[in-house]
């Protein structure tokens, strides 16, 4: 039985659901068999029963078990009686959920258990049984997962802001710079995390992943350009080898400053990182990729680079007398607005 057959809103699922609601339990075998037919005593064969949840619903009245066809087209019988060697172990209590357990084993076929009492749904399939959660259940979970990538989200556009801030005025530490990469990776996870969760929503996970899609906006981008500013040069080439040494990382290894700070060979957590200066580039609308590692490779650092002249960014291969200019005058807002000035000729 294929597994997104029981997401909510697929026809089986809702018919579980019909009969957990209505309280008259359930045992439900999804297709058939040789060994099927073997355990089976009585019931009615049903005939040209196309499988709806209400029908479903209307033959669980009944004491015995249905049995619908492994495509849940059809209902092919119902008020089954079912005698499973009882020389089958299992670990379940009431008498409906042993006997779907012991059918399951024997059968090799899915098997679903609704009880009446608790009408708590316990699917048996592959050996081993899984009890679904219903959809408001789902839901809940699902909506604290989006409070907490809220949070995080918030926590990390914080930290993002102070970096910029500080990466101007060269004041901006190792332990800062580690504390965006620390919030940033947790963010991803969680929301891989979330999208997990959210498929056992079915029709109705499209809205979560729409939020999901939104919170992680320009994250790992982000991420790229502030790995590339301020990794050691000597230990990383490119930003590949460390986004893979992050990603390997435990969660407690992950919430340890420290010990990412190990990883990515910024251990001294009070040095200052001076920026390279990609992702204040980055920020100038319009600027091609090509000329932010013209600009860096000349002028080797952030601070050098807010300093430059308007006749020293002209020197750059690439960007002309326009653009140097407003280069100078994007640095000079960006100086001013953390209470720098620029003081030599333009």
């Amino acid at each position: 039985m294929a597994e997104n057959q029981l997401i909510p809103g697929q026809p089986l699922r809702n018919g579980v659901d019909l009969v957990a609601d209505k309280k008259t339990g359930a045992l439900i075998v999804i297709g058939t068999s040789a060994k099927l037919e073997k355990i089976s005593s009585g019931g009615i064969t049903l005939n040209n029963c196309s499988y709806t949840p209400e029908m479903l619903s209307e033959l669980a009245k009944m004491d015995g078990a249905i049995i619908v066809d492994a495509n849940v087209n059809n209902i092919l019988k119902a008020n089954v009686h079912l005698n499973p060697s009882d020389n089958i172990p299992t670990s379940q209590t009431g008498t409906r959920h042993r006997t779907a357990e012991r059918v399951s084993v024997e059968t090799e076929l899915s098997v679903i258990a609704v009880s009446e009492e608790s009408s708590t749904i316990k699917v048996f399939s592959d050996n081993s049984v899984n009890e679904l959660e219903e959809s408001s259940i789902i839901f809940g979970k699902v909506n604290e997962s989006l409070q907490s990538i809220d949070r995080t989200r918030r926590r990390f556009d914080d930290a993002v802001l102070e970096l910029g801030e500080l990466e101007v005025e060269n004041t901006l530490t190792n332990q800062q710079v580690l504390e965006v990469i620390q919030r940033g990776e947790l963010l991803g996870r969680l929301s891989q995390q979330v999208r997990k969760e959210a498929t056992d929503l079915g029709e109705d996970s499209g809205l979560v992943m729409i939020q999901i899609d939104s919170l992680e906006s320009g994250v790992r981008n982000t991420l790229d350009l502030v790995l590339k500013d301020h990794l050691p040069a000597k230990r990383f080439r490119n930003i590949n080898k460390a986004v893979d040494e992050i990603a390997n990382l435990t969660y407690e290894e992950l919430n340890s400053i420290q010990h990412l700070g190990s990883v990515l060979f910024m251990e001294s957590l009070d040095e200052v990182s001076t920026s390279k200066g990609y992702r204040i580039l980055a920020r100038l609308s319009g600027l091609p990729d090509n000329l932010h590692d013209s600009l860096i490779q000349k002028f080797k650092t952030l601070p050098n680079l807010l300093t430059a002249s308007t006749d020293k960014l002209f020197e750059v291969e690439g960007i002309g007398r326009s653009r140097a200019q407003q280069l100078r005058e994007y640095f000079d807002t960006l100086l001013k607005n953390v209470g720098f000035s620029y003081i030599n000729g333009h």
